[in-house]
């Protein structure tokens, strides 16, 4: 029982470490826009997953920029973790939180997906978001399938890093232990 609740944790313990250090990239990735362009941050927030800013001088680019680093400078940051990654290590958190660390910024590429695809063909799903803001001025001079087309060779370079470094092979592993060494854990 005491070993359960370990490999619990663990799963736990790293996804929810990943989803906080994801929120803190997306939201600095905005800031970072921000503050090039002169503004002051007046408000960030990582438990409502916010940033506020005044002032600025933005270009049509930086607007764009300034949407879209939100997922941008997460999403390039686990590639660099990616690269960096030790495939020979054993400890079981760091291939699990690995695992997350490399797929979640890419996973949340996909409202990018569809949000792209809606709005080429006149629905917006989500009057806020940032994609919806970036669509809004993509799309006045671009065809909104291209952001389509470029989350998706996004989301494939991520999977492709992933399968290549060995850490989608080490969570498996990590995965097939677990069960091998309790497999009452699958009946419960």
């Amino acid at each position: 029982m005491k070993q359960k609740r370990l490999i619990f944790f663990t799963f736990i313990s790293s996804a929810l470490l990943c989803i906080l250090l994801y929120i803190i990239l997306h939201e600095a990735g905005h800031c970072i826009v921000a503050v090039l362009c002169g503004a002051a941050i007046t408000e960030l927030s990582i438990l409502s997953a916010h940033m506020n800013y005044s002032g600025g001088n933005f270009t049509d680019l930086s607007a764009l920029f300034l949407n879209a680093n939100g997922i941008l400078f997460p999403l390039f940051l686990s590639y660099i973790y990616t690269f960096l990654y030790r495939s020979a290590a054993k400890n079981k958190f760091y291939r699990i939180l690995s695992f997350f660390c490399t797929l979640m910024p890419a996973f949340s590429l996909l409202p990018w997906v569809a949000f792209s695809i809606a709005y080429r063909f006149g629905f917006v799903l989500a009057e806020n978001d940032d994609a919806t803001r970036f669509l809004y001025n993509f799309s006045s001079s671009h065809n909104p399938l291209w952001v389509t087309a470029a989350a998706l060779i996004l989301i494939a370079v991520s999977v492709v890093l992933t399968v290549k470094k060995g850490v989608l092979r080490n969570f498996i592993e990590v995965i097939k232990e677990i069960k091998d060494k309790h497999p009452d854990l699958s009946d419960s």
